[in-house]
């Protein structure tokens, strides 16, 4: 009885943990298939609207990984994973790769499409504006009361640095 008692619960305890590792893999299967810098961009948006942001997110480190080097497709997968990041409120890991798009554009802006670095400045605008950055702590939005010392303290900034 007791041998009996002890099977089952490791049978049972063996199907938990298959199930477990099964359903912790959402990486959809052709993830790791050979296509071009369009295919993985349009892969990564699919996956992305499919709310599979670590498959999108996979897809952009390959097209960093394999075609960095042509600083379009550096400013797109930057982008895109910085919004992902953005958006899982992920901002210590967001905020360098946006203050990496605007370094590019300010030293090859005439060969890239302009629209990214809108998009940029208007999500770190958004980032730095509702949101506390601090480092790898936790954020949370800040209170009315919080903008308006934090603008008043940047204009005293600047007009510091004005007047010297």
């Amino acid at each position: 009885m007791k041998s009996t008692l002890t099977k089952s619960i490791y049978s049972a305890l063996i199907l938990i943990i298959s199930l477990a590792v099964i359903s912790c893999n959402t990486l959809p299967k052709d993830i790791d298939e050979e296509v071009g810098p369009e295919d993985m961009i349009i892969k990564a948006q699919q996956y992305s609207d499919a709310g599979k942001t670590n498959a999108a997110e996979i897809m952009y480190n390959r097209l960093l990984d394999q075609y960095g080097s042509d600083t379009n497709y550096r400013v797109i997968a930057e982008f895109e994973i910085a919004h992902i990041k953005l958006k899982a409120h992920k901002y210590a890991e967001a905020k360098p790769l946006y203050e990496d798009i605007i370094n590019i554009y300010d030293s090859t802006y005439e060969s890239l499409p302009g629209k990214y670095l809108v998009l940029t400045k208007n999500d770190l605008a958004r980032l730095n504006d509702e949101y506390k950055y601090d480092g790898d702590r936790k954020k949370k939005k800040l209170s009315k009361k919080e903008k308006a010392k934090q603008q008043q303290q940047e204009e005293e900034e600047e007009n510091s640095a004005a007047f010297w």
